[in-house]
């Protein structure tokens, strides 16, 4: 057993009873290997000790046990002396005591070493745990110790590690940023190359951008800035009209048929696709000039398009909107229509009953192939006779070879009789004699203008009418044989005729709108003069009115058809409201019931129109007025999309609030609604803000480079950037544009660099700040003003209250052109009225020929009569006294004063005397007359009329020559004008592509450059997985080395004996 040193008796601790003691316990010192009493210690220090304490006992609790069986002995032998009776029994007792007792010593000495075997593998037991848990113990310390190195090793590693890695990602951040910063950069540039690219593509196209509309009747396209860029009057205007489309097709189709065929976009205009009658196929409207009007007719009549042939229609041209052309067929034929010869019947019933039941059964029936006419027998009046009979009925139009047995049987009367025609007989001119008599008259009437008189079948018809068609070469021979035949007779013949109109407008408007202007059409109707001339057929129906205009003169009906269509136009109203065009708008028809003014609302073109008396029409306005104030206090809400929102909070919101005001703007951000007060412009800015935001990502410019608004000079506040650069406020470009519509000035440019920029501002931004109804009405006054600028160039239609325009020309180019809506034909030289077959110059002075003749007739009118013309040589001849006999003095004519007839020197007085009944006269003129003419007055004034005519026409001459000059002036300016800007734009073409090469250039540096960042990353890579697999290595060798540590280092534990 191991001693401890003296120096741990202090640290000795009891763990059970002291050595003397029974059953004592192990000392815990000793467990621990600490007791320093060794054997003096009152405690076990093993199981040897324990068994040295129980060993005595045993051989004691023996001998105490030999003893007693020796005294037992002893006191039998005793009783064996004493009571030998009693021996036996003892001995026996003592036997089987005996032999009890040593079964019991026998069981306990076999208990005895069963408890000792127990209790030695109990000790062996216990010293194997105690090994085991100093095993444990000194493994967990080894562990321990270990760990704390390898956790020392380790944290040492990862400093290194974490040093290394910090310095690598160090650098690899400070690589990374740099490359990032130069992708960033990079790609910055490029998008702001390419925004800027596209920026620029999108004002090149809004800058390209062109509109196309009808003004006026014109087809007129604008170009940016509202400048006309081209423009086909109404008079060179013709209508295309295409059948057999089908009915899927679409407009850019119908357009690309023209434009295929080298027709510029702007010489045509597709005015509507309507389905055709029949259903299943479409018909398109097309307005262009009339010459590409023919050649297209040529190229696509008859073409194959999508498994379809069109049919093409070239016709003249009438403006969109007005009355359409109703040209009848055949009005160059009269239709000449007479009774054929037929005889009238009587027949008599029993009474009168009977009579007028069979004119009701027998009127309009056939008889012999007539439709005949039956009616009560009534006496003629002034007249008596004796046989007359009331109960008789009287059948007309029958055939004349019909027989009283046939009428009989017709009837049902017995007596029958036929009526006899004054002068006795029938009439007995037959179909084939009176159409031969009307040829020969129309010959003498219009010698050579017939070119067929043909009869319509049957002849004659069931109503015993005969009808004769006469085809003539034009219109106007048919209205001269017309008006002869008017009254004629062949015979006991007479005839009807009927001549159509040569020019027929037709149009249908509403019956509400017709009552209301009622007063007005019917002063129309009745400021005709000439109803031949010109007329108007007005003819109610149920829902509709349809209006017809026809005459024979198409200068009257031009005049006039202007007029009606003024009245079907209405009158437009200023200002607009969506909810105006709802249908069965209340206030539109409480309008109508309180002034009698009608009140459409155009929801395509946003226009409001009113119908009506003017005195209805002002009141209806004030009405219309008061309500568009009202509705533009009402509130509009939208609901964003989430994509604006954003758009919105940047620049939306406060573009609104500094046009409409901060009260007038509310927006919900939670539920995305905005609410907008401010009536129509307010709605339209808010719905081209949706659209704007809905379009894509935004351009918005760098504050840093802060520009000045061009109107208000001051920082722009919503921005609006232009193509050219500049930049605006949206509310001082909304007031620019609006304001145009007053100013007049056109085209509209950018105001930049003190106005000198002159850019045109694109049509998509006018159409941005502009509600269609405003953007509408700046094209007619674009147009206008561009009519106005070129006074020269073009002209207005002469006939009041028409607006068509048409081209002046040249005199060597004179043409004669018709107005589309009044007929007027006026040549484009002069502008006087058409005068085919004569050039300018001799057209004016025949004018101031008839104006000279028109000037005499009105001076001759108001000197009573006294002063004739000669009929012979027209000489002015004044008489102041005599008889009537006057004798010219230049051609000698001996004229008679009454009738101003030319007779011989021996017949005139006998002419004055047979057919006047005297050579004199009380009053030889009109009026009496005291003062004489004086005839060198009067040729001096027609000298002065004379003279001042030929001032006038030489002052026109020289006007016109000086406007000549002056176009030639401004078209030499223009052309200079074009040159500079063509020079300016091949400078800046050339300045773009030099830009765009120094972009490129610039982009391959910075390629270059990023190539070698990202091949030295590469070299700082490949050496960072050199350090990585050496501190690899390393490590391998320090965990070899501190296992070898391990396995050589000895164990600890202690050997118990």
């Amino acid at each position: 057993m191991s001693q401890r040193p003296a120096s741990e008796n202090s640290a000795h601790t009891s763990v059970g009873p002291s050595r003397s003691s029974k059953g004592g316990e192990v000392c815990r010192a000793w467990k621990a290997g600490m007791c320093a009493r060794g054997t003096k210690c009152r405690f076990l220090h093993g199981i040897e000790e324990h068994l040295e304490d129980v060993v005595p006992q045993q051989i004691e609790t023996e001998e105490k046990l030999a003893m007693e069986a020796r005294a037992a002995e002893i006191a039998r032998a005793h009783a064996a002396e004493t009571a030998r009776v009693r021996a036996a029994e003892t001995e026996a007792r003592a036997a089987e005591t005996a032999r009890v007792r040593a079964a019991e010593a026998k069981a306990r000495a076999a208990e005895i070493a069963r408890v000792r075997a127990a209790e030695a593998k109990a000790r062996a037991a216990e010293i194997a745990r105690v090994r085991a848990a100093e095993a444990k113990a000194r493994a967990a310390e080894i562990a321990r110790v270990r760990a704390a190195e390898a956790k020392a090793r380790a944290a040492e590693i990862a400093r290194v590690r974490a040093a290394e890695a910090k310095a690598r990602a160090a650098e690899i951040a400070k690589v990374r940023a740099a490359e990032a910063k130069a992708r960033a950069a990079e790609i910055a540039k490029v998008r702001a190359a390419e925004a800027k690219a596209r920026a620029a593509e999108i004002a090149k196209e809004a800058a390209a951008k062109t509109v196309q509309n009808v003004v006026l009747g014109s087809i007129v396209t604008f170009s940016a800035g509202l400048e006309l860029s081209h423009l086909i009057t109404g008079f060179e205007c013709c209508t295309l009209r295409i059948a057999n489309l089908p009915p899927n097709v679409r407009e850019d189709e119908i357009n690309a048929l023209f434009t295929n065929r080298g027709l510029d976009r702007g010489r045509f205009h597709l005015v509507s696709v309507k389905p055709m009658p029949g259903g299943g196929k479409l018909s398109a409207e097309i307005i262009t000039d009339a010459e590409s009007g023919k050649a297209l007719s040529l190229d696509l009549g008859g073409l194959e398009f999508r498994d379809e042939v069109l049919t093409l229609e070239v016709s003249g041209y009438n403006s969109p909107g007005s009355m359409s052309a109703a040209t009848e067929r055949d009005s160059n034929v009269l239709t000449i229509s007479w009774r054929a010869p037929s005889v009238r019947y009587v027949a008599e019933y029993p009474d009168t009953v009977n009579a007028i039941a069979k004119v009701q059964e027998l009127n309009r029936q056939m008889c012999s192939g007539r439709r005949v006419k039956v009616e009560i027998n009534t006496m003629p009046p002034g007249r008596f006779i004796s046989t007359f009979h009331n109960n008789s009925i009287k059948i007309s139009f029958l055939p004349p070879t019909i027989s009283d047995e046939e009428v009989k049987t017709f009837s049902g009367s017995d007596g029958v009789r036929r009526l006899t025609v004054k002068g006795g007989g029938v009439f007995s001119e037959d179909v084939g004699h009176i159409t031969a008599t009307l040829r020969e008259d129309i010959e003498c009437i219009s010698p050579g203008t017939l070119k067929s008189l043909e009869p319509l079948l049957p002849t004659p018809s069931i109503d015993g009418t005969v009808m004769v068609r006469a085809r003539f070469s034009s219109w106007e021979d048919a209205d001269a044989v017309h008006t002869r035949l008017i009254n004629h007779r062949i015979g006991n013949v007479s005839f009807w005729f009927r001549l159509p109109n040569p020019t027929q407008y037709s149009i249908t408007i509403s019956t509400e709108q017709f009552r209301a202007q009622k007063p007005l059409w019917d002063a129309l109707i009745g400021s005709i003069k000439d109803k031949r001339a010109c007329m108007l057929h007005i003819h109610e129906q149920s829902a509709v009115v349809r209006m017809r205009l026809s005459g024979s003169k198409k200068e009257a009906i031009g005049a006039l058809k202007v007029r009606a269509e003024s009245l079907i136009a209405g009158e437009k109203v200023e200002g607009w409201h969506m909810t105006l065009g709802y249908p069965n708008n209340k206030f539109l028809r409480s309008v109508f019931d309180d002034t009698g003014a009608l009140v459409r609302a155009d929801c395509r073109r946003q226009v409001l129109k009113v119908y009506g008396e003017s005195k209805a029409v002002e009141q209806a306005r004030e009405l219309i007025k008061d309500k568009l104030e009202q509705l533009s206090s009402l509130e509009y809400t939208k609901v964003l999309a989430k994509q604006s929102v954003r758009f919105f909070i940047a620049r939306g919101i406060p573009e609104l609030r500094e046009t409409f005001g901060e009260d007038n703007v509310k927006f919900v951000i939670s539920a995305r609604r905005i609410t907008i007060s401010g009536g129509e412009e307010a709605r339209h800015a808010l719905e081209r803000l949706i659209q704007g935001s809905l379009s894509g990502p935004q351009t918005v410019p760098d504050p840093s480079g802060q520009q000045s608004c061009p109107i208000c000079y001051d920082n722009v506040s919503s921005p609006l950037p232009l193509g050219c650069g500049h930049v605006y406020c949206s509310p001082c470009m909304r007031h620019f544009l609006t304001s145009a519509l007053e100013s007049g000035q056109f085209p509209l440019t950018c105001m930049g660099d003190e106005t000198q920029c002159k850019v045109p501002i694109p049509i998509p931004t006018i159409q941005q700040f502009l509600p269609q109804t405003s953007f509408n009405r700046l094209l007619e006054i674009a147009f206008h003003a561009y009519i106005s600028r070129h006074p020269q160039e073009f002209k207005y239609c002469k006939t009041p209250d028409c607006n068509q325009i048409y081209r002046s020309t040249d005199p060597s180019t004179a043409v004669a052109g018709q107005c589309p809506s009044c007929f007027s034909n006026i040549c484009t030289s002069c502008h006087d009225d058409g005068h085919d077959g004569m050039d300018c110059a001799e057209n004016k002075r025949q004018a101031g020929r008839v104006a000279e003749e028109r000037e005499t007739e009105a001076w001759l009118a108001a000197h009573g009569g006294r002063v004739k013309k000669c009929p012979t040589c027209q000489a002015l001849i004044e008489k102041v006294d005599g008889c009537n006999h006057m004798t010219c003095t230049l051609c000698d004519s001996h004229i008679c004063w009454r009738c101003m007839g030319v007779f011989s020197r021996s017949t005139i007085y006998e002419h004055m005397n047979r057919d006047h009944g005297t050579i004199y006269d009380e009053n030889p003129v009109n009026e009496v007359v005291n003062e004489a003419v004086n005839v060198q007055e009067q040729q001096w004034l027609f000298g002065l009329a004379a003279q001042q005519r030929q001032q006038q026409e030489e002052l026109r001459d020289w006007r016109a020559e000086q406007a000549r000059f002056e176009e030639r002036q401004r078209r030499e300016a223009e052309a200079a004008i074009r040159e500079e800007a063509e020079r300016r734009a091949a400078i800046a073409r050339r300045e773009a592509i030099r830009g765009e090469q120094a972009r490129l250039e610039a982009v391959r540096r910075e390629q270059a450059r990023l190539e070698d960042a990202r091949r030295d990353e590469a070299r700082r890579r490949i050496t960072w997985q050199d350090h990585e697999a050496q501190y690899q290595q390393m490590r391998q060798r320090e965990r070899a080395r501190a296992q070898a540590q391990q396995e050589e280092r000895p164990g600890w534990g202690c050997a118990i004996m």
